[in-house]
């Protein structure tokens, strides 16, 4: 039986709240935009970097032009990918999850709506080269989140069935994920987004720290 977990990436494996302020604001700043509370981006963030920065507008500008749109999120793209470890952290008990996976027999994927190459280059420096099996983000071809494609691609590639796979994350978007794809769905509590709202869209299990996914990795495998 081979077996699968997916994981989104910021605010469940690593915590890049203030990472996405710093850029954002960095950003904004550039073009004389008042500077976002770092709290905010808990509910700016999640639904990949357009939205982002639509959102990050909306709360300081009235209107602006689509063009000016494209081209603040294209600095804050370049700004972020040519330093995305600043500011960045692995969350707490993460790794030990990560690695008590492996050893249940777990292959191990991430998928998120951050573009791919800096997803890429952030797990390797994080978690080491091939320590994961796949990371899908954004790409071409692929819809982002919550459309479920990146999922399938990932099951695909990975060889492994829904039915064998866990999928965890920490916001609306990526319970909607799981659900989309028909996938056992893990919310987690130490991330960006609150109980109720991953209740709301569908989590089979809540867990508010890392490692009691180990327990109920456990609990499966004695049934």
């Amino acid at each position: 039986m081979k077996k699968l977990a997916i994981f989104d990436l910021d605010g469940t494996l690593i915590n890049t709240l203030e990472t996405i302020s710093y850029f954002v604001n960095t950003t904004l700043a550039y073009y004389g935009i008042e500077a976002i509370e770092t709290e905010t981006f808990k509910v700016l963030a999640g639904d990949g970097a357009r939205n982002l920065i639509r959102r990050s507008l909306a709360l300081r500008l009235k209107e602006w032009e689509e063009d000016f749109e494209t081209e603040v999120l294209k600095r804050y793209n370049e700004a972020y990918d040519a330093d995305f470890m600043k500011l960045c952290k692995v969350y707490d008990l993460v790794p030990e999850m990560l690695t008590g996976l492996k050893k249940a027999g777990y292959s191990l994927a991430v998928l998120t709506n951050k573009p791919e190459p800096t997803a890429v280059k952030t797990i390797q420096a994080l978690f080491g080269q091939g320590f994961f099996d796949m990371v899908c983000g954004q790409r071409a071809g692929i819809p982002l989140k919550p459309q479920p494609d990146g999922a399938f691609l990932i099951i695909e590639t990975c060889k492994a069935k829904k039915e064998h796979t866990l999928y965890v994350g920490d916001t609306a978007t990526d319970m909607k994920t799981g659900k989309a794809a028909g996938l056992y769905t893990v919310g987690v509590l130490w991330g960006f987004r609150k109980e109720e709202e991953l209740r709301t869209n569908g989590a089979d299990l809540i867990i508010k720290k890392p490692t009691e996914l180990l327990q109920y990795v456990e609990s499966i495998s004695d049934m």
